[in-house]
C-alpha cells in the first residue's frame, strides 16, 4: 500500500479564512447626517446672543414694547464624491469555482473591499476635522498632561470631563451627551482607580460605556476603536504599521466630548453635521459595475457624496495627550 499521507496535495479549508478590517466605524454616530443636500447649500445659524440677552421690560399704558431683533449667518456646504473600485477578472471567477481554489466570492468581495475603504477615509476624515478645529476657544485641544491614565498621581478624568460638560453649557445652553474615547484612552479609564472609586458603592467595580454615561449622564460614549494602516504597500503584503485613528497624536490618547442630536432639524444646533448629496441613482452610496472587455473583467466602483462641516464651536471640547505627555 502507498504512503497515501506522503501523497497528500493541500488545498486552502473552504470553511475558515482569515481577514482583517475595523469592526465598526463611528463617524456616522458623531457627525448627523443632513440627507438629500444639493452639491452647494448652506447651512443657516441664527445669531446666538440675541436669544440669551435679556431685554424684555415692563411697558407702561399707551407705550410700545421694547423691541429686538435677531440676525443670521451661513456656512457653507460644498459636498464631494468620494470613490474606490475594486476588479474582478474573469479568471478570478473561474479560479474561484475550482475545488482547490481559496474561499472567496470575488464580487461579493470587491464591492465589501471598496465599502470599506469609503467607510475608512470618512473616519479619519471627521478625526482630522475635529482635530483641527478649535472647541470652545480653545486651539489644538486642551492638554490633559496624561491626567487620565491609570498610574496618573492625581488623575484628573473626572474633573476633565465635567469641566468640559459645564464649558459647553455656559458657551451655548446645551449640555453635552456625547463622549468619544480612543480606544487607548479607554482602557486606560477602565484600570483608573479614582473612577472605580466613584462606582464601587453602587455597583461592581467594573467600569463600561454604560457606567461613563450614568456618571456624566450622557445619551451615548463612544469608543473609537478603528485602525488605519500608514505603512506604503509592499508587494508580498507584510506591510503593516497601525495608527489609532481617534489618537491625534499616536500613543497619546485624545477625547472629544460634545453637543450631537438624535437628528438634525431647524433649530437644532449640533457641534458636527454630515451632509450628504444623492447619487445619480437616488441612494446614499451608489455601486456601480461596467466591463472592461480589453482586460476580461468587470469593475466595481462605490462611491459617496458628502461634506462633514463643524457647525457649533462651542458645542464641542477636545482633549489631547490624555494618557502619555
Amino acid at each position: 500500500m502507498p504512503d497515501t499521507r506522503g501523497m497528500l496535495i493541500a488545498g486552502p479549508l473552504q470553511n475558515v479564512s482569515v481577514a482583517y478590517k475595523n469592526d465598526e466605524y463611528i463617524a456616522d454616530s458623531v457627525a448627523p447626517i443632513i440627507e438629500n443636500v444639493p452639491v452647494k447649500a448652506k447651512i443657516t445659524v441664527y445669531d446666538k446672543g440675541a436669544w440669551f440677552r435679556n431685554e424684555a421690560g415692563l411697558r407702561a399704558p399707551g407705550t410700545r414694547a421694547k423691541r429686538g431683533d435677531w440676525g443670521l449667518s451661513y456656512i457653507d456646504v460644498v459636498t464631494k464624491q468620494y470613490a474606490f473600485a475594486n476588479s474582478v477578472t474573469d479568471e478570478d471567477r473561474r479560479n474561484a469555482k475550482f475545488s482547490n481554489s481559496p474561499p472567496v466570492q470575488p464580487d461579493i468581495e470587491a464591492v465589501s473591499f471598496a465599502t470599506d475603504k469609503i467607510d475608512l477615509y470618512k473616519e479619519i476624515s471627521l478625526a482630522a476635522l475635529i482635530f483641527s478645529s478649535t472647541w470652545c476657544g480653545v486651539s489644538g485641544g486642551d492638554d490633559a498632561a496624561a491626567g487620565w491614565a491609570s498610574d496618573a498621581a492625581t488623575n484628573t478624568f473626572i474633573a476633565d470631563i465635567r469641566y468640559g460638560i459645564e464649558t459647553i453649557r455656559k458657551r451655548s445652553g446645551k449640555r453635552a451627551n456625547k463622549l468619544i474615547l480612543d480606544a487607548s484612552t479607554f482602557g486606560q479609564i477602565q484600570e483608573s482607580t479614582a473612577v472605580r472609586a466613584i462606582i464601587e458603592n453602587v455597583q461592581m467595580a467594573i467600569i463600561t460605556t454604560e457606567t461613563l454615561k450614568a456618571i456624566f449622564q450622557l445619551s451615548e460614549v463612544i469608543i473609537g476603536n478603528p485602525i488605519q494602516n500608514t505603512a506604503k504597500e509592499k508587494f508580498d503584503g507584510s506591510d503593516f504599521t497601525a495608527k489609532n485613528i481617534w489618537e491625534k497624536t499616536a500613543t497619546k490618547g485624545s477625547a472629544f466630548l460634545c453637543y450631537s442630536p438624535p437628528s438634525p432639524g431647524l433649530k437644532t444646533p449640533s457641534a458636527l453635521y454630515q451632509a450628504r448629496t444623492p447619487s445619480v441613482n437616488g441612494q446614499p452610496r451608489m455601486v456601480r459595475k461596467w466591463r472592461e472587455e480589453a482586460e476580461a473583467q468587470d469593475v466595481y466602483e462605490v462611491s459617496e457624496e458628502t461634506h462633514i462641516v463643524q457647525v457649533g464651536s462651542d458645542l464641542g471640547y477636545l482633549w489631547v495627550d490624555t494618557i502619555v505627555t
